[in-house]
């Protein structure tokens, strides 16, 4: 029995047929039962070949040798079962280490992703009455375990995105549809108000040539020179006539006055509704922006809150010269909090903290909750020598406040890193990554300190 070069590949292919083979990678409790199928077939080779030499013993003298053959058949097998025993070793051990590292950079991945949602979940811009179900849905992240669960969870935040733009378009296509009505009431208005016009015009008009036909006829009897009884008679009767016409129009112009003060009045009651309604929708519109303008948890402004004031203020700073700092604040150590306390003490840390942070700025600070457990801070108009002053007062505030859980006393640090806006700076982000350079500095050089760039 010789042995072939490519014996490894040979037994391979012998131990792994073609109907394992044909579905596609051999997993790791596949590979442990062929091996261990084929460690026992040999083992029963080896007994054969044991009971054939023991048959053979007797027939051969003391001096004679065991047939070589057979001697060379027990070898090579022992020479191939240590072969598979050390390929069962060493390929267990590779799938070990690449299960470790495929779960390793599973749960990485995970917990990247399960950030980016926390923060995009901070500034969703969606309808009021949804945000409790999008505060639970931020808050289920922290159960978040496995890819299918992450999708899940990312899954439902579209669904709550799309509920949100639907309510939102139902909502205004009520409102657009109501204004529609009630322009086209008060279109019918000026239409009867016209009619009402159009009549009196009509009337007017009659008036006019009777009264005028009654003016002619005075005018012929006053070229009269003498006038008889009855031709005095015939100018009374005409001046009476005209007097009653007089009256007459008086009488029609009040009537048509009525009516269309009538309709005015009507048209102001609808302007007035319509106006209201209007009102009505602008405050709610307000009353939403302000809301998607707050963070939910520790009522600080949000993320997009601090874009749109750090925008401003950054191109107020570059064109009147005035100092403005930008300073992240990030509590220390925070993510033990959650998990030796629970994520209520997170919570509550967060709002403690928020609220210590929003009491200690001037009011022409300002503060914003950026993500997480970061805050950034806007300070306008300190010198150099002063900024570094008033954040680690700030800093040592924090530190100072009594924090206890589960009836153990717990110290809570800020790392802190500030930067001040540069006339090169070409928009508010390249400052931010400056402070948040800092920020990072601080945390590598322990923690609860300030560092300024």
């Amino acid at each position: 029995m010789k042995q072939s070069p490519h014996f490894d590949e040979e037994i391979l292919q012998l131990l792994f047929d073609n109907e394992t083979t044909t579905s596609g990678d051999i997993s790791h409790s596949n590979l442990k039962v062929n091996l261990t199928q084929f460690i026992t077939q040999k083992r029963e080779e080896i007994s054969q070949h044991s009971d054939t030499l023991g048959q053979l013993a007797p027939e051969v003298n003391s001096a004679e040798e065991i047939p070589t053959t057979s001697i060379n058949s027990l070898q090579i097998v022992m020479s191939h079962l240590e072969r598979f025993v050390e390929l069962y070793s060493q390929t267990s051990a590779q799938l070990a280490n690449e299960l470790t590292g495929i779960k390793s950079d599973q749960v990485t991945l995970i917990s990247a992703h399960k950030e980016n949602l926390t923060h995009l979940y901070e500034t969703f811009d969606i309808h009021y009455q949804l945000h409790s179900e999008l505060n639970d849905l931020a808050n289920s992240l922290a159960k978040v375990e496995t890819t299918e669960q992450l999708l899940g969870n990312a899954e439902e935040a579209i669904a709550l995105l799309l509920k949100s733009m639907l309510s939102e378009k139902e909502h205004s296509k009520y409102f657009v549809k109501d204004i529609h009505r009630e322009i086209e009431d008060l279109k019918a208005i000026n239409q009867h108000s016209e009619d009402i016009s159009r009549a009196g015009q009509q009337q007017h008009r009659q008036w006019d040539k009777s009264a005028q036909q009654n003016i002619g006829n005075l005018d012929k009897l006053s070229h009269r020179i003498k006038i008889s009884d009855s031709d005095s008679k015939t100018l009374s009767n005409e001046i009476s006539l005209l007097k009653d016409a007089l009256s007459e129009k008086t009488d029609i112009d009040k009537k048509l006055f009525s009516l269309q003060q009538k309709q005015i009045d009507k048209l102001n009651k609808k302007l007035e509704q319509t106006e209201q309604d209007a009102s009505t929708y602008h405050s709610q519109l307000v009353e939403q922006r302000l809301i998607n303008m707050l963070d939910s948890l520790t009522k600080l402004p949000n993320r997009k809150a601090l874009e749109q004031k750090f925008e401003a203020n950054f191109m107020a700073a570059k064109q009147s010269g005035q100092s403005l700092w930008v300073a992240v604040a990030d509590i220390d150590n925070f993510k033990s909090i959650n998990d030796n306390y629970g994520h209520s003490a997170g919570d509550k840390t967060l709002q403690v903290i928020a609220g210590a942070l929003n009491n200690s700025i001037r009011d022409s600070e300002f503060i914003a909750r950026y993500g997480g457990e970061e805050f950034v801070l806007l300070i306008p108009g300190l010198p150099q020598n002063t900024i570094n002053t008033v954040l680690n007062r700030l800093r040592e505030r924090i530190k100072s406040i009594p924090f206890k859980f589960k009836d153990k006393k717990v110290q809570i640090t800020l790392s802190i890193g500030v930067t001040k806006v540069k006339a090169g700076d070409s928009d508010p982000q390249v400052s931010f990554d400056r402070a948040d350079k800092a920020l990072y500095q601080a945390k590598r050089q322990g923690r609860d300190r300030v560092i300024i760039y």
